[in-house]
């Protein structure tokens, strides 16, 4: 069994830029809070290599 290492970098990146998005949802559009938070958890969750 091989193990493939991949690069994060990408995750981490999509993770704090939408992150960013969410906190401007916050602060500007509070009624599209909901909608950056699918990407947030999931880019860090990829970028932790929990999937």
């Amino acid at each position: 069994m091989t193990e493939n290492k991949k690069s994060k970098t990408g995750y981490w990146l999509l993770t704090l830029v939408s992150l960013a998005a969410f906190v401007l949802c916050c602060l500007y559009l509070p009624q599209a809070l909901w909608m950056p938070l699918p990407t947030t958890f999931g880019g860090f969750a990829l970028a932790m290599d929990w999937i």
